[in-house]
């Protein structure tokens, strides 16, 4: 292996590093961490109705810890905090009394689309240095790397499952 080949994951690694940093700083004024804001975009996500097959109602408290790969304790956990933020509400499921529904406040929608605006701008202004052409290469390999190396899709965080806090 090449000097230059075996400090590619050290490359990606501290780009990723940057990234998150930027990202640490634009949910701190809303009192959130990545991965709370992660959680606050998937029950967002889940109940976004684009069309009549993907709109599914709130989401379950356990289904969002199986989104994030996270013990069902700790999902609970994420909830109240973004409960406690006033982004999220919980209530009763109607059939099964065991179960907590989360859905996003007006708050919450607001954080995550400002939130989500502020990430897009900063990613674009972390890669402005590169040319259009090496932009497209960069997306073409790192795509071709998410494809072939996938995050695996089940397993609890610290048990092989991979994290992202994004």
């Amino acid at each position: 292996m090449s000097e230059i080949d075996a400090s590619l994951p050290s490359l990606v690694h501290a780009v990723s590093r940057g990234l998150r940093r930027s990202w640490i700083q634009e949910l701190e004024p809303h009192g959130i961490t990545p991965h709370e804001w992660r959680a606050l975009n998937i029950i967002i996500r889940s109940t976004r109705a684009t069309d009549a097959v993907t709109d599914r109602g709130p989401l379950r408290q356990r289904d969002l810890a199986e989104a994030l790969h996270i013990a069902p304790r700790s999902a609970a956990e994420v909830v109240r905090r973004l409960e406690e933020l006033g982004l999220v509400s919980r209530s009763p499921h109607p059939e099964d009394k065991r179960a907590m529904l989360i859905t996003a406040t007006q708050a919450g929608r607001d954080v995550e689309a400002h939130v989500g605006e502020l990430r897009d701008q900063a990613g674009t202004e972390y890669f402005a240095s590169l040319s259009p052409q090496d932009a497209a290469d960069l997306a073409r390999i790192l795509g071709k790397l998410t494809e072939e190396h996938p995050v695996p899709q089940h397993g609890r965080h610290g048990q092989g499952a991979a994290h992202t806090g994004q």
